[in-house]
């Protein structure tokens, strides 16, 4: 909606003045209007008119240009606000049947690929739920970028090289043979579950192998039961095998980004900005995790995407400038790589924080919060806030069946609007039902709010944001209680009855593909 009032004034200002100007479209408090922009103010400075007589033009030439409108007027400070025609509300009803599951989604990024690597846990224990964060905010950016036309690949990157690796592989060897966990190893009861389950293959030569494969399984099989699986795993084993993180070291040297000191390998980062050289191989001739990585994302830009997302922890933040570096001192269009640093969950009950697992010893796991509060709360209220904020997951909340627990009144929503065509036994949608009978504000309001699903759909996948969709998704709920208790639906008014089905069959249609944007359950009785 707001690309198309955009383009409606872009035409009109370029037909009077000449102008290429980009319009930003914005929705104003109600009583001013549905729509607005503040265009005029942009251009004033370049014409030399008065703002009233810039603003009398262009709105005499949107109103010729396009019936769209109801009414379009400009304020005194230069803001165009706009309302639409209640005919085009009333065929947008029609519209949402028509298109059904495809409606709110768009072509802007047809031809483009999208590579997103995201939640990338050591495969060492459980995932926790900050990795349950990672894995609700990526899954719902990949859905939301495949909603507007991109092409996107899920990838998991596996760290199965290095000394976390191998302190696992002592820890379990160590409760196998009952004895002390090494210093710096890994406790808690799975660690004793892994040994009881390997033990029969500790004297393998595959062992370590075994053990990765166990964990990652176990990874997986929670990812499965969040609603999410990804189209890659891509291993740091395996870069090492092929010899890239070689291949890599050696473009790095020849394109004269490297120095030897102390017998170490060092990559050049100060001079592209970092804060210091990063070593890339050390004196005992072990590569680094930083080398293996250079390699990886190298091995990302091979393969040809359009544009490559990261999603990192907290943790990461120091790390960009090294590895945006690196990839500069290869040739590499930097800016294709968009990395998303995210903040940690703190989760309470009540006022009360949870801070340890009972079966990890550490951070809370994934498994444990779906298993206590189920799928749908748990992906809900990891995404509800962006990735940039510290999110405080109240899991008493996230169980609750009141209005109070957002996922349950988006859901609630969703299985009343089913409700109503039970209640109607069978009643039979009348596609030439009088759409000109919704007059009453609340059926405005909830009618501009269906309409703006693609906005929001958008801005949401450019910005990386799915916490937009939840807000979405709440605010259309708010509408639609308030619509329910304001307007009868069902009654015997029969031609009102049919307009006022349309109009509840609409909303269910959009709320359900939100709903299904974020893998959360569009449940039909509550």
């Amino acid at each position: 909606m707001k690309q198309l009032i955009s383009s409606i004034v872009e035409k009109s200002i370029s037909n009077i003045y000449s102008l290429q100007e980009k319009v930003e479209i914005n929705i104003p408090n109600k009583r001013f209007g549905d729509y607005s922009t503040n265009i005029i103010l942009q251009i004033s400075s370049k014409i030399n008119e008065p703002i009233a007589e810039i603003a009398a033009k262009a709105v005499n030439s949107i109103l010729k240009e396009s019936k769209l409108f109801k009414n379009v007027e400009c304020t005194k400070n230069g803001f165009i606000n706009f309302t639409i025609n209640d005919e085009y509300l009333s065929a947008q009803i029609k519209e949402i049947r028509k298109q059904g599951k495809l409606y709110g989604t768009s072509s802007i990024g047809k031809g483009k690929t999208v590579l997103l690597e995201f939640v990338s846990a050591n495969p060492t224990g459980p995932l926790h739920i900050g990795h349950g964060r990672w894995a609700a905010i990526g899954d719902n950016i990949a859905s939301l970028l495949s909603a507007v036309g991109y092409k996107v690949e899920r990838e998991y990157y596996i760290n199965d090289v290095g000394n976390q690796v191998e302190k696992l592989e002592l820890s379990v060897r160590a409760r196998a043979n009952n004895k002390e966990i090494p210093e710096g190893g890994y406790g808690g009861a799975y660690v004793i579950d892994l040994a009881e389950k390997l033990k029969a293959d500790l004297n393998k030569p595959n062992f370590r192998i075994l053990l990765i494969n166990a964990i990652l399984d176990d990874q997986k099989r929670v990812l499965r039961e969040f609603g999410l699986s990804f189209d890659n795993y891509y291993s740091e084993e395996t870069l090492h095998k092929s010899g890239k993180v070689k291949e890599t070291l050696n473009l790095l040297d020849k394109s004269g980004n490297t120095f030897n000191e102390g017998g170490a390998l060092w990559f050049k980062s100060m001079d592209l900005g970092d804060d210091k050289n990063r070593v890339l191989v050390k004196e005992t001739g072990e590569t680094t995790y930083f080398a293996a990585d250079i390699a990886y994302h190298l091995d990302k830009f091979k393969r040809g995407y359009s544009h490559i997302i990261n999603i990192w922890g907290a943790d990461h933040h120091g790390y960009v400038p090294r590895l945006k570096a690196a990839l500069k001192a290869l040739g590499l269009e930097t800016n294709k790589l968009e990395i998303i640093i995210g903040q940690m969950v703190a989760l309470f009950r009540g006022k009360e924080p949870v801070k340890m697992s009972k079966r990890t010893g550490e951070m809370i796991t994934l498994e444990e919060v779906i298993q206590e509060i189920g799928k749908d709360s748990a992906r809900f209220f990891l995404a509800m806030t962006s990735a940039q904020s510290h999110l405080e997951f109240d899991l008493e909340l996230a169980k609750k069946h009141a209005a109070s627990n957002p996922v349950y009144y988006v859901q609630y929503a969703h299985a009343r609007l089913c409700s109503i065509f039970r209640e109607g036994h069978g009643i039979v949608l009348n596609e030439k039902a009088d759409l000109g009978l919704l007059t009453h504000p609340a059926e405005r309001d909830l009618i501009l709010k269906l309409i703006s699903i693609k906005d929001e759909i958008i801005s949401a996948a450019l910005k990386r944001e799915p916490h937009i969709m939840i807000e979405y998704a709440k605010n259309l709920s708010a509408l639609f209680h308030n619509y329910y208790h304001k307007c009868r639906i069902l009654s015997d008014d029969l031609e009102l009855t049919s307009a006022r089905l349309m109009l509840a069959d609409a909303a269910r249609i959009v709320l359900k593909n939100v709903l299904e944007l974020l893998k959360v359950e569009a449940p039909e009785r509550m």
